[in-house]
């Protein structure tokens, strides 16, 4: 089962014209599922408790909670 994704954060298509040629660009970037989890480990490691405490388990920690509040923001969207 593939994991919802919220699609592109920031999608782009485009026409650049080079010296030779044409080129389109469709570019989709991160996922918005990428971005929210970004944000979250954001606001995560601001406290200066988490910075102070830098371990492996911490940053798995912040990372895995950053994807479940993502997944859950997702999910509150589709509502």
């Amino acid at each position: 089962m593939e994991r919802e994704t919220g699609g592109p954060a920031f999608p782009y298509s485009g026409v650049h014209k080079g010296d030779d040629a044409i080129h389109i660009i469709d570019s989709h970037g991160m996922t918005l599922r990428d971005y929210m989890a970004a944000k979250a480990m954001q606001g995560m490691i601001s406290s200066f408790v988490m910075m102070d405490n830098v371990t492996n388990s911490s940053v798995a920690w912040a990372a895995s909670g950053a994807y479940r509040m993502a997944d859950a923001m997702l999910k509150a969207r589709a509502k």
